[in-house]
């Protein structure tokens, strides 16, 4: 009788040494619970607890934000910080493991837990809402290893049910069909977050429409001939003078592209996806079960995780090692006892922040303007950066919270936006792990996402498309997009190319912006355009063999079907 590990209270003690799709397949013993026991116990809550544990596997160390986050063109920091992954060097690396085990772990235990729950005794309602919380698991966990690894195997049923332990790639068609096959299950089995028995934190029959129109809306631009054009703000991050010196670009340029059809969406039709992705968005926002919250400080209040706004997020436990997290320390930094900040070495590029209108919120609050770098110990006091350079005037007036003792710094970790949504914790920001529950689908995504839809299907901007944009414009005090159009009357390359930056403002360091590049046919074009390198030096320059990821080694030297890696890897 075949014993498997599992999370009961949410934890997880399961280690494995290779991350082929074989072993994850394969596990060994590591409890005395048995599936029989399990299915007689109706144990079917601590069974999808096992399988909602394995997202926090990647964030134990790191893994899963350096994974999505570094690889992009708005995010920099200190060189020694970023290390391979920011350089692009993707092969045998521990956090591109890490990810691709992980969700492999997910799909497994979806698969084998589903096998169980299927056989309990329960009430139908019951049943199902733990059947659609796996399968919405299993469809989650193939849209991201689709989009980075491209065709991979496709498991489908647990081996309990006879599956095989090693199958050959899929094709990235195929992947898909079964992710929204799992998610139209989903979107009807599960309860919605208005019934008696949702359980906050978990996701619902929103989460999964959420994610089919973000699926949709992905097949959609992925699918978009080669030749269609997107605007992008970048350009280079630096110049040389006469003496060969670096000297920072102050401000973005709106740069063109021609976008690549994605390798493997050529079978699929982009205005059927984008139609599907507008109706699927729309039927989430009349439904009504999320909302925005009226700021951008409501949002990341402590109070507010796994509130409306948040669609599906990572589930965290302060005080404990696995399910609890550097994220916050990463991000933020985090105070010494003498007031001192240290740590945060992960900031948004000052392209990024120079993107924004004065007033908008997402800059105004949601980076920090003052940092106390230093402690003078002769003096007893801290020392203070500012950022960014154009508030000079500000600070020699001492106005909008800064002092005239305040200095310029250009440390990658300090002249750089360091946002304040990562302090969303409810324990102390001390340099030890918290409880920062990572957002993987917020509500501010499905307006955008209906939007995008609506302008690709109508070859324009509609009138509820900007409805739904200015939304989110009065939330974070930003210029409507219906006053922009006074100015310089929308067309569909404006609007596609305003809702892509969007989203790079709106979900700076959500792990969204590489996705993006990817499934919109520019990463090359946008990180090459760069220049190379960014300001701090980290390398920004790819090539082909980065539009995928490396499979694991373990992977093609354990799975008889698979003789070769992807591209250039």
């Amino acid at each position: 009788m075949k014993k498997i590990c599992y999370a009961l209270c949410a934890t997880v003690v399961l280690l494995m040494t290779t991350v082929s799709c074989k072993d994850f397949l394969d596990e060994e013993a590591y409890t005395f619970v048995s599936g029989e026991d399990l299915i007689q116990a109706k144990n079917y809550n601590e069974l999808i607890s096992g399988a909602y544990t394995t997202l926090a596997y990647p964030f134990e160390w790191g893994n899963y934000h350096n994974v999505v986050n570094f690889d992009t063109d708005y995010q920099s920091g200190p060189l020694w910080a970023f290390g391979a992954l920011g350089a692009g060097n993707f092969y045998e690396n521990g956090s591109v493991r890490g990810f691709y085990q992980s969700y492999y772990q997910a799909i497994h235990r979806s698969n084998y837990h589903s096998y169980l729950i299927a056989q309990m005794d329960l009430p139908e309602n019951v049943k199902n809402n733990a059947l659609g919380q796996l399968a919405f698991l299993k469809a989650w966990s193939y849209f991201n290893l689709v989009q980075f690894f491209g065709e991979v195997c496709l498991y489908k049923t647990s081996v309990s049910e006879g599956a095989p332990l090693a199958v050959p790639r899929s094709s990235v068609k195929e992947v898909y069909e079964f992710i929204i096959e799992n998610l139209k299950f989903a979107e009807v089995a599960m309860y919605s977050t208005r019934d008696a028995g949702y359980e906050k934190g978990r996701v619902s029959r929103g989460a999964a429409k959420a994610l089919l129109a973000k699926v949709y809306a992905t097949i959609g631009s992925a699918s978009m001939p080669t030749g269609s054009q997107i605007s992008v703000s970048g350009g280079p991050s630096f110049t040389l003078d006469d003496d060969k010196v670096k000297v920072r670009t102050p401000f973005p340029i709106k740069v063109t592209f021609s976008k690549d059809q994605v390798g493997g969406y050529a079978a699929f039709d982009s205005k059927e996806y984008y139609k599907l992705a507008m109706d699927k968005a729309k039927e989430l926002i009349d439904l009504g079960d999320f909302d925005l919250y009226g700021s951008q400080q409501q949002l990341w209040s402590p109070s507010s995780k796994n509130g409306q706004e948040f669609i599906f997020t990572l589930q965290t436990l302060a005080g404990n090692e696995s399910l609890s997290n550097f994220v916050a320390t990463d991000y933020s930094g985090y105070f010494l006892e003498n007031g001192q900040l240290t740590s945060g070495y992960y900031v948004q590029r000052d392209h990024w922040y120079q993107m924004f209108d004065d007033g908008d919120e997402r800059i105004t609050w949601g980076v920090r303007h003052r940092t106390p770098f230093s402690f003078d110990e002769t003096t007893n006091t801290l020392m203070y950066s500012y950022y960014p350079a154009k508030d000079s005037l500000k600070v020699k007036q001492g106005i909008d919270g800064y002092q005239p003792t305040d200095i310029l710094r250009y440390d990658a970790h300090l002249y750089g936006s360091k946002l304040t949504k990562f302090t969303q914790i409810s324990v102390p920001l001390d340099g030890k792990r918290t409880d920062f529950n990572f957002p993987f689908m917020r509500y501010a995504e499905v307006l955008l996402l209906y939007a995008e839809a609506a302008n690709e299907v109508n070859n324009g901007p509609t009138a509820e498309a900007i409805h739904q944009v200015e939304k989110l414009n009065r939330r974070n005090k930003s210029k409507l997009v219906s006053a922009i159009h006074v100015d310089n009357p929308w067309t569909q390359l404006s609007f596609r190319s305003y809702i892509l930056e969007e989203r790079a403002k709106e979900f700076a360091s959500e792990g969204i912006r590489r996705f993006d590049l990817l499934r919109w046919g520019i990463y090359l074009q946008t990180m090459n355009a760069l220049g190379g390198t960014d300001e701090n030096d980290v390398i920004k320059r790819r090539e082909a063999k980065h539009l995928l990821m490396p499979l694991p080694a373990d992977e093609i030297n354990t799975n008889e079907f698979i003789d070769v890696n992807n591209p250039g890897w």
